[in-house]
């Protein structure tokens, strides 16, 4: 029985070295996407992201003007903030109770979020280049945005790199980093509103 065990060992250590794993992870989990319209959908939605968050820093246009009392820029990071706090719970609760509709549900949950994140991201490019020089103003503003950030990084890897070795490691990330980003955003919330 031993002498059949060496070849399979021998073809396991090829598997390990090989310069697709070396690369793309566990079995090439990275790779397997490449016909998954959801996550060619994914990364359009980011790179949509940063294109117009790169427009909005350096101005060439501006959302600037006033609907109502607030810039329209901040009805936009406020519609898109407020999506994320009562989706993310949502989600978390029917995904438990109605496991049959886990499809439908990891749709919503990873294109709502990427497209507040688009959103979010333009409000902040917006804001970081209004203030250009005068960064401190940014304050929890800048945390939260980075707490979002993170929340993505990780959630598309968990979402599109299943089987990975580092997801083991985003979860719990991911996890605490929702848990930070309603602390944070309670936080920017009342003092946006002049309460703390």
């Amino acid at each position: 029985m031993a002498e059949f065990d060496e070849p399979v060992n021998v073809k396991r250590r090829k598997q390990l070295t090989s310069p697709k794993l070396l690369v793309f992870g566990n079995g090439g989990h990275f790779l397997k996407h490449y016909r998954n319209s959801e996550f060619w959908a994914s990364l359009l939605i980011l790179l949509v992201t940063v294109f117009f968050s790169a427009v909005a820093y350096v101005r060439w246009y501006s959302l600037g003007f006033f609907v109502g009392s607030l810039f329209f820029v901040h009805w936009l990071g406020l519609a898109a903030t407020s999506f994320i706090a009562a989706l993310v719970p949502v989600y978390y609760v029917l995904k438990r109770r109605r496991p049959q509709k886990i499809k439908t549900l990891l749709k919503i949950h990873v294109f709502g979020n990427l497209t507040s994140f688009l959103l979010v991201s333009v409000h902040f490019a917006q804001n970081t280049g209004r203030l250009s020089g005068f960064y401190p103003r940014l304050e929890d503003g800048f945390v939260l945005f980075l707490v979002l950030s993170i929340i993505v990084a990780t959630g598309m890897l968990e979402r599109f790199g299943a089987g990975h070795k580092l997801v083991k490691y985003t979860k719990p990330v991911h996890r605490y980093a929702v848990a930070i980003f309603y602390l944070v955003m309670t936080i920017h919330v009342l003092q946006s509103l002049n309460i703390i």
